[in-house]
């Protein structure tokens, strides 16, 4: 009788200590099979076209994934050439890249005349600095001053104006875009989904 009882006294120790096993799994951030479902139906995006709905898989940090891409054309040649070396700008802070960052800057920078010396001084800020934060706050700049910029010159299709509430230490930072899908240039792959989209520029 005393061995049975000891032998069920061992059984439910060992039932006990497996349990605990399994939460601590959990707390160290192992998925159950309920979260990951969870997760995996939040991958999923719908997205409405002229044929109907569409449902496509997307991840949060693919860069493949264009949806609304935007057909942009502008005025005049210029114009044009801003966008061009803005967005190379964009997609430089976006990869964490402070060289190319700095090369297409200096690009941006002699669009500009004795006309636009605010635009001008502003892009040349982000090229005279290999400072990737530096780069990044004159860009912010730069994105604020140039959207009058844009709106006068832009001949069809849409900018999507986007914001970072945690940018610049909690300030807030604007950009531009040709896309309504988040990629954020204050942070990259750090947290590269972080911001929304406030307002869009169209002609």
């Amino acid at each position: 009788m005393r061995t049975t009882v000891k032998f069920m006294s061992i059984a439910a120790i060992a039932l006990t200590l497996g349990s605990c096993g399994n939460d601590k799994k959990n707390d160290n951030g192992e998925e159950s099979s309920e979260e990951m479902v969870t997760r995996d139906e939040h991958m999923m995006n719908t997205v409405q076209n002229e044929e109907g709905t569409k449902t496509i898989e997307s991840s949060s940090k693919s860069s493949d994934m264009r949806i609304d891409k935007a057909s942009l054309s502008f005025k005049d040649e210029t114009s044009k050439g801003v966008w061009t070396s803005y967005n190379a700008v964009r997609l430089a802070l976006i990869a964490s890249d402070s060289e190319k960052a700095k090369q297409e800057a200096a690009n941006l920078a002699m669009i500009f005349g004795e006309n636009n010396m605010k635009l001008k001084s502003t892009a040349e800020a982000i090229a005279t600095t290999e400072d990737l934060e530096a780069q990044r706050k004159a860009f912010s700049q730069f994105s604020v001053a140039v959207q009058s910029y844009f709106k006068k010159n832009i001949d069809a299709g849409t900018l999507y104006k986007q914001h970072c509430p945690m940018a610049l230490n909690g300030k807030g930072a604007d950009w531009l875009s040709d896309e309504s899908t988040i990629e954020n240039p204050y942070y990259g792959d750090k947290m590269l989904n972080c911001g929304t989209v406030t307002a869009t520029i169209t002609k």
